[in-house]
């Protein structure tokens, strides 16, 4: 199960949205290492109270997808892309069709 299966009780005070578990046919997305770009700014995200947190984020007028995993202590990035499918990645994202 996901990690915010976990905790039910505090889904309820979350601001941000939790990942639903991945669809059955989901595409799996290439990571890469994070490039520690400073100037990018996270548009979105998901709640923190999870061990992995993924982000939609922009820098140059492209956009891409971010994920941190806290335990881990690992950052790793999608390959950058145009603002509008950036968005539709993260879309993508928080239904279970990729992850």
């Amino acid at each position: 199960m996901g990690a915010h299966s976990a905790r039910p009780d505090r889904m309820s005070d979350c601001l941000s949205p939790h990942l639903p578990e991945p669809q059955p046919n989901h595409t799996r997305l290439t990571w890469f290492k994070d490039c520690k770009d400073s100037r990018r700014r996270t548009l979105a995200w998901t709640c923190h109270c999870d061990v992995i947190v993924h982000e939609l984020c922009a820098v140059g007028g492209q956009s891409f997808l971010r994920r941190t995993d806290r335990a881990a202590d690992e950052v790793h990035e999608t390959h950058r892309m145009r603002i509008r499918e950036g968005n539709i990645l993260w879309q993508a994202l928080l239904q279970g069709h990729v992850r």
